[in-house]
Order: C-alpha cells, then structure tokens, then sequence
C-alpha cells in the first residue's frame, strides 16, 4: 500500500519537516539583515525556476515554475517524479506485511496553485510571508511483494498495485532572496485533504490470506486519523476509494528571471 509522497506525510511530524520548519523560523528572523539580497525590488523579474531539495528524502524530483502578476499575487506549478525506490515507511502497511521489491514504486504528481504575498516589508516582490491555495493529482504505482506470516513460515506473495490521489490544500510559507538572483522558498505548513483510488493485484492462490490483512493496516491508519474505514472485497483484484490528511512541505532554490 502506498501513499503520496513528493515531501507529503499523512499528518506526521518527520524529520524533514522539523529540519524545514527549523530553517524556515531562522531565516524569517535573519531576512531583514544584509546577507539575504534585499535589493530585488524590480519588478521586471516576473518569473522563477525552483527545485525542491527536501523531494530527495522520498526519492522524488521536485520542480516548480512561478509567474508573478504584480507584487501580491502569483501562480505557481509544479511537476513531481519519483524514481524507483522501496515505500517509505509511513506509506507502506509495515515491514511484517508488505515490502517492495527491487523495481520499486514510481509515478509522477502535478500541482497547481496561487499565492498571495502579504508584503509585510520593504524587501522587494520576492522576499516575504505568502499564503496560498493549491491542488495535487498523483499517480503511484509498482509491483510489490507481500510477506506475511502464515501461522509456520513467512510466505512472499506477489502483488502489482497503482494508487492516484486528487487533493485540495492550503499552505504558508516564506521565500527570501539571495545575492539579488536567488530565491529560497519555505513552505513550511501545508495540510490537504486527499481523496484517493487503490487498485490492486494480489496472487490468487493467497488472495484469501492477504487481503484481510491489508484491510486491518490500511483501516488502522484511518481509524488513526479519524477517517470511515473501507471495506476490501477478498478477490485477486480489486479497486477502493478512500480519503486521507496528507501534510505538504519543502524547501525550494530557485533562479529569478
């Protein structure tokens, strides 16, 4: 089982958040020195190419276009692209159930929003608090390799799956300039609600063993979240739909043009 990653966790404080939400408090009390590039106030330079550093920790590739529109608003897009790797923990049903095999799981994310800069300083368009509303559409999807145990032994069981996600959010964030060029973008809070479909396929021969036990984790995590639970039909295949509170966080470098 997979969910969306690309520096999203489902509502969970990890250590890329904490080292993002870190930087971001110091930089915002720093911005007002004469380090961070306070004199980009022309407003020729509309237009800005991110990447996001902390999509590394997933094994994502994160990137982002911003067009600004005057010295409040601007829209931004961003293209996500996972490369193989194993699910990461938060995302998987745990190491004693499901684990990916060496292929991995990829997929792609795209996301839309809109920012408004509240212009709290003097500092130039690129330099301030913003808040924003965004959108996210994903799509995951791999062969896996379910290992579950079986009353004697651990049994490996294959499995092939795709997991695609719309989400709707709103975030806050502060971006700042360096050396008149540069833009450093944290975004540091970020909740969405996602809405998901999981289709799955499962070895016949255990379908009766293994989806009940995907059932109970993936229930688990809803329940822990305060979302219904699903119900999983026992067959080699199946699809469900299911919501869930994914939490979006990075920290973009960019180029201002």
């Amino acid at each position: 089982m997979f969910i969306t990653t690309s520096t999203d966790s489902p509502m969970k404080i990890d250590p890329p958040f904490r080292v993002i939400l870190a930087s971001a408090i110091f930089f915002i009390c720093m911005a007002s020195g004469p380090l961070y590039g306070q004199s980009v106030k022309d407003t020729a330079f509309s237009n800005t190419v991110k990447i996001n550093l902390a999509a590394g920790y997933f094994r994502n590739i994160s990137l982002f276009y911003e067009r600004w529109f005057n010295d409040r608003w601007s829209a931004q897009l961003g293209a996500g692209f996972k490369v193989a790797g194993k699910i990461p923990k938060i995302a998987g049903l745990g190491d004693f159930l499901v684990t990916s095999n060496t292929r991995g799981i990829r997929g792609w994310s795209v996301a839309p929003e809109v920012r408004y800069h509240f212009g709290l300083c003097d500092c130039g368009r690129h330099t301030g608090l913003y808040a924003g509303a965004y959108s996210k559409v994903t799509w995951l999807f791999g062969d896996l390799t379910f290992n579950y145990w079986n009353g004697t032994e651990y049994i490996d069981v294959g499995g092939a799956g795709d997991l695609r996600e719309l989400g709707f959010g709103l975030q806050l964030g502060y971006q700042f300039t360096l050396w008149n060029r540069m833009v450093v973008d944290l975004f540091f809070m970020g909740p969405r609600a996602s809405f998901n479909r999981l289709h799955m396929q499962v070895d016949s021969d255990f379908a009766q063993e293994v989806i009940p036990l995907i059932e109970e984790e993936l229930n688990r995590r809803l329940e822990a979240l305060g979302k219904d639970p699903v119900e999983i039909p026992v067959s080699p295949e199946f699809t469900i739909d299911f919501r869930f509170n994914n939490f979006r966080y990075g920290i973009g470098i960019g180029y201002i043009f």
